[in-house]
């Protein structure tokens, strides 16, 4: 699929029906598309991030703990860095390699317990890299639901080219 700039000739009701038809998108070009959504959506955004980068810091101390495991700490870094870094860079077109890795906790689980090391930090991999994704396609989801709803925000965006609208063409 290829995709023509369209930015210096489209109107706010081109835009939205363009999205309603599925034919017209954005990309950001300064900053991440969350810089364009306030409000709840930013609310529910930010509870999102924060389950890959703070939940892991607020619970694995405890079940380190528990299970009497120091290492176990280290699954932290694995959830809050190594799992989104992995996403950002190698499967932010492609969720296979994502359910590859959850299918592999898995079959770890059934073989090897939750108590191995092997398959709590897989798990901990599986953890960030979810909540990651999710992350991403919500604030992808929620900067598009709110250019679609503010005309002012969409001219303004267009105006300081914060944004550059495409229209999807096959080939």
């Amino acid at each position: 699929m290829l995709f023509r700039s369209v930015t210096d000739s489209i109107t706010h009701e081109e835009f939205v029906a363009g999205v309603a038809e599925g034919t017209i998108g954005f990309k950001v070009l300064q900053g991440e598309p969350i810089t364009l959504v306030s409000g709840s959506r930013k609310i529910m955004f930010n509870i999102v991030v924060g389950f890959y980068l703070v939940m892991p810091l607020l619970t694995l101390p405890f079940w380190a703990y528990h299970e009497g495991s120091w290492w176990l700490l280290l699954g932290i870094p694995v959830a809050s860095l190594i799992a989104p870094a992995y996403a950002a860079f190698r499967i932010r077109h492609s969720r296979a390699q994502g359910a590859f890795a959850l299918f592999l906790c898995i079959i770890s689980w059934l073989f090897l317990g939750i108590h191995n090391y092997f398959t709590f930090f897989l798990l901990c991999f599986s953890w960030g890299l979810m909540f990651f994704l999710a992350a991403e396609g919500a604030q992808n989801e929620y900067a598009m639901q709110t250019l679609t709803e503010s005309r002012e925000l969409f001219e303004k965006a267009i105006a300081e080219k914060r944004i550059c609208v495409v229209r999807k063409q096959k080939t």
